[in-house]
């Protein structure tokens, strides 16, 4: 009895997300994704400030 509670723990321990190529591949397609929209947001902030810089120059430049 003691084999067959074992044995049934363990199928249910390994049937994770983790243990099997399909899920593992899974997991790291969403942490890609999020890495992905991170810098997205990173590189519209930058360019958002590249204008911002842009503008400042343009407007120093017209009162010197």
């Amino acid at each position: 009895m003691r084999t067959i509670l074992l044995m049934l723990l363990f199928i249910v321990v390994s049937c994770g997300k983790e243990s099997s190529p399909e899920g593992r591949s899974k997991i790291r397609d969403e942490k890609l994704q999020e890495k992905i929209d991170s810098l997205q947001i990173q590189n519209k902030q930058i360019i958002k400030d590249i204008n911002m810089i842009k503008k400042q120059l343009n407007i120093e430049e017209q009162s010197n």
